[in-house]
């Protein structure tokens, strides 16, 4: 097959400037017109591909670690080539796009069945099809590769100043969609999670019990709602200071996600009150063996390496619950909400580490 040649610095035509001014245009208008950013990256790839006939384009991230790529888009690319290329470690012979990301620099290779660089993936080449592969570096905010942006071709060929110019305009456009992304996830976690324990807070949970009472509305179920309160915490406020108190809440919040269900939603809702959505069940030697569960893992003390004072034996934490089930008690949040922080505080003006549900006259208590 004959290398086809393109010239790499002959100057843009007015079309072509066009174009790239028009790639960018479509794909901000997604970005800012919704938060769809895998929309926002397939659409980038398929307008690649429009524009550079027999081609597939892919974007390749790194995995957390920043140890490995993997295929975030590539919506023309067969499965099996993603998965082929899933896991590939970035080195100067990785392909395009391993080279790439490794050398941060772009990579042109216009014959992979001859350039060192494809070497180690020659079965791949085969499989694909692949003749041609240009890879253009994708960077973060502090400028390191995080990945890449890449045009296979079914030909031999070199790229165009003008093709050149669009991967850049390409990659350019991955790292604005992924830190647009890496911002939205940022102000959502801030608007639905607690920062001291980073357990959902109360916007997050009120969320989750309406879409919960809607399901228990449409399918005749019921849920229950437990208002998990500290005993004498302010004491550990008062004594040792709010540095130790906060180590302390990010503890107990630890300890009492660990007996959640993934199914149901844990969140801190303010101070040292917590509260637990938990959905299809109704059965009170059920929720009360739930509740139990949660204050018995606070029993053993919690110890703070750290802490300057002389409590060496820890902080021994416990809590008072009240549970409120639906529709029993309620048929609104508000209603659940009342019933159970009511059932909390008979609970707590009793004993402590008591568990009292609502509109029922007994009280588990704690030995």
């Amino acid at each position: 097959m004959a290398l086809e040649h393109q010239s790499g610095t002959d100057p843009l035509t007015l079309e072509e400037s066009n174009k790239l001014v028009k790639v960018q245009r479509d794909i901000l208008e997604v970005v800012v017109t919704g938060n769809d950013y895998q929309y926002a990256l397939d659409s980038l790839c398929k307008i690649a591909e429009g524009i550079v006939d027999e081609s597939l384009a892919s974007i390749m991230l790194f995995n957390a670690s920043r140890t490995e790529l993997f295929v975030r888009a590539a919506p023309n690319l067969p499965n099996q080539a993603c998965e082929d290329l899933n896991g590939l470690v970035p080195d100067e012979f990785a392909g395009s796009c391993g080279t790439a990301v490794y050398k941060g620099t772009p990579q042109f290779v216009c014959d992979t069945s001859t350039d060192e660089r494809w070497k180690n993936l020659q079965k791949y080449v085969f499989d694909f099809n692949v003749h041609a592969c240009w890879s253009m570096p994708v960077v973060d905010a502090d400028n390191q590769p995080i990945g890449s942006f890449a045009l296979s071709s079914f030909s031999k060929r070199e790229p165009s100043q003008f093709q050149k110019n669009l991967m850049q305009t390409a990659s350019y456009l991955v790292s604005l969609v992924l830190r647009r992304e890496k911002e939205s996830i940022m102000l959502q976690k801030a608007a639905h999670y607690d920062p001291l324990t980073n357990i959902p807070n109360r916007n997050l949970f009120n969320e989750r019990i309406a879409q919960a009472m809607a399901r228990a509305s449409r399918n005749d179920s019921s849920l229950a709602i437990f208002f998990i309160d500290l005993d004498s915490f302010k004491q550990i406020n008062d004594d040792c200071g709010h540095n130790i108190g906060d180590t302390v809440l990010q503890e107990v919040a630890f300890r009492l996600q660990k007996c959640v269900r993934r199914e149901d939603t844990f969140a801190r809702i303010g101070g040292d009150e917590f509260i637990l959505l938990v959905e299809n069940k109704s059965d009170v030697v059920e929720l009360t063996l739930i509740a139990e569960k949660l204050q018995d893992t606070l029993v053993v003390p919690i110890v703070i390496e750290e802490s300057d004072d002389s409590k060496n034996d820890g902080y021994q934490i416990s809590a008072s619950i009240g549970i409120s089930i639906y529709p029993n008690d309620g048929l609104t949040t508000d209603e659940l909400m009342e019933c159970a922080d009511k059932a909390m505080y008979i609970a707590k003006s009793s004993k402590k580490s008591n568990i009292q549900f609502s509109n029922l006259e007994s009280v588990s208590i704690k030995q």
